[in-house]
């Protein structure tokens, strides 16, 4: 059965359309058994989503998709697989909202590789589509390279 793992909301202007309601509604409705809502930087959409599949007897798996600034600038899709993984995720993100003005860049407000570790406990990391951690490193250096990143 497939679970979409990498959804986003109408809440990740510009990346997303659909609001977080239709979502689980598509789900129950395509007979599937859950789905992960990551919006961009933020678990904007997640209660919505939560209680709407709750609703439709759908399972919300709940995440971010992050904003990370090592080296080369990807996106981390981070799924909380706990409640202590959803605090991470929240404290991860406030973490990065708090190092600028609402209005500053994303190079400015991305996570560090020292934040994620630091609140990695109950998350799981996937490799991510074009913007991930995996496609970055095939762009920069091939199959080795991207062996490493993982």
């Amino acid at each position: 059965m497939y679970v979409e793992l990498h959804s986003r909301s109408a809440f990740s202007f510009l990346e997303g359309a659909s609001l977080p309601e239709e979502l689980a509604g598509m789900c129950a409705e395509l007979g599937m058994s859950g789905m992960a809502l990551l919006d961009l930087n933020g678990v904007y959409g997640a209660p919505r989503f939560h209680l709407a599949a709750k609703k439709v007897r759908v399972k919300a798996h709940i995440g971010a998709e992050i904003t990370f600034l090592p080296e080369h600038p990807t996106r981390l899709p981070l799924l909380a697989a706990s409640r202590v993984g959803y605090q991470n995720l929240c404290r991860l993100i406030t973490r990065m909202k708090m190092r600028g003005p609402k209005d500053a860049p994303l190079s400015r407000i991305a996570a560090s590789a020292e934040d994620v570790t630091e609140h990695a406990s109950g998350l799981i990391c996937l490799t991510g589509g074009e913007d991930g951690p995996l496609a970055a490193a095939m762009a920069r250096g091939g199959i080795e390279e991207a062996r490493r990143e993982i």
